[in-house]
């Protein structure tokens, strides 16, 4: 795990798959891309973003970590059974198991 920087636009071919919380005086954003230019197979960059009711899509603040599969496979495994607060982050984690081929997960995953 590691920080990065997102500089410029993102390429499409790069998202794996994406997920916005309910529209409401704060939404949260979750965006899972390839990160490599070489083996992107073991290289992924999670965007995560929010934003305030009082500013649109241009304000959100979004947070980029580099994770390797393993990683992911940990991280997932915990958010996608009840590791999240919000439903829709868990379904996040849900397909990112599922984009990544890390199989479904159960409530007895999250221990």
């Amino acid at each position: 795990m590691e920080c990065v920087e997102i500089n410029g636009e993102i390429e499409l071919w790069r998202i794996i798959c994406a997920s916005q919380s309910e529209p409401n005086y704060s939404e949260d954003r979750q965006i899972l891309l390839y990160g490599g230019d070489g083996d992107w197979q073991d290289e992924y960059i999670l965007l995560d973003g929010g934003h305030c009711s009082c500013y649109g899509w241009e304000e959100v603040e979004w947070d980029a970590v580099k994770y390797n599969r393993s990683e992911l496979d940990v991280l997932s495994r915990s958010k996608a059974s009840t590791g999240c607060y919000y439903e829709a982050e868990r379904e996040f984690w849900r397909l990112v198991r599922i984009a990544l081929g890390l199989g479904e997960v159960g409530e007895h995953d999250a221990d």
